[in-house]
């Protein structure tokens, strides 16, 4: 049985008298894709939140290589090899894909702040890797606000990879993305298993039932399920509570 990575512990988080993270248990290892799916409000984005340090719980534990990360900035964390993205691109829109990934690059310590980072190849030519590995080749020299939706997406997922890390949380890459372009990303995280582990938080169950090696269903805040694709679609309470409701 493999070691798990990221490990998530009994985690609670309470806003005011709402219950959105509800002792919930889960992990992930290394070069899997488990995918979390369940309805609008189940608390899927805000356990994100949690894990990369943006929310603090208040109770229970998060561990990445058995080490806790409860007391680490987001910062630290990211250093330590946490990535994520978000349902909205986060991406600097008057500036090239290239160059958004180059500031991912010189955050991580690659490349010089003393010089111009467009005069440097070196890091242009890494930036163009994991442009690349995201699907967007040839398209480092395009400004932001040029490019579509999906290659926002995919120009995100670039600037996650290019901090290198070992654990990707991915909320809702498929949001926004129609068919062709859902294809097309899909395509791209197939090529990425086995060299990132990745939390996938889905609504697009086609995507999901494509990806992950395994599924949990939250709903209400609460894990009600983890198991193979075939064991979540077979699960009686899961298709009462997700699959069945029309959120699928």
């Amino acid at each position: 049985m493999r070691k798990p990575l990221l490990v998530i512990d009994d985690l609670v988080k309470n806003f005011g008298g709402l219950r959105v993270t509800d002792h919930v248990s889960l992990d992930l290892c290394a070069g899997e894709i488990h995918a979390l799916i369940g309805p609008n409000g189940a608390g899927k984005s805000t356990l994100i939140g949690q894990i990369m340090g943006e929310i603090a719980p208040d109770a229970g534990e998060i561990l990445l290589d058995a080490h806790p990360l409860s007391r680490l900035s987001q910062a630290a964390r990211v250093r330590r090899g946490l990535a994520r993205s978000f349902q909205v691109p986060e991406v600097l829109a008057e500036y090239s894909a290239r160059d958004n990934v180059s500031a991912a690059l010189l955050a991580r310590g690659a490349g010089s702040w003393l010089k111009d980072p467009r005069a440097d190849a070196g890091l242009g030519a890494q930036a163009d890797t994991f442009l690349q590995a995201a699907g967007l080749a040839g398209r480092g020299a395009t400004r932001v606000s040029d490019l579509a939706h999906g290659e926002r997406k995919q120009l995100e997922l670039a600037i996650a990879l290019a901090t290198r890390p070992r654990v990707l949380l991915l909320d809702e890459p498929m949001a926004g993305l129609g068919p062709n372009e859902s294809a097309q990303m899909i395509e791209v995280l197939r090529k990425l298993r086995g060299d990132v582990a990745m939390l996938l938080v889905e609504h697009d169950m086609k995507a999901v039932f494509a990806l992950a090696d395994r599924i949990s269903v939250l709903v209400y805040g609460r894990i009600i399920a983890t198991g193979s694709a075939a064991e979540i679609q077979a699960d009686a309470q899961v298709r009462e509570a997700y699959l069945g409701a029309g959120d699928a």
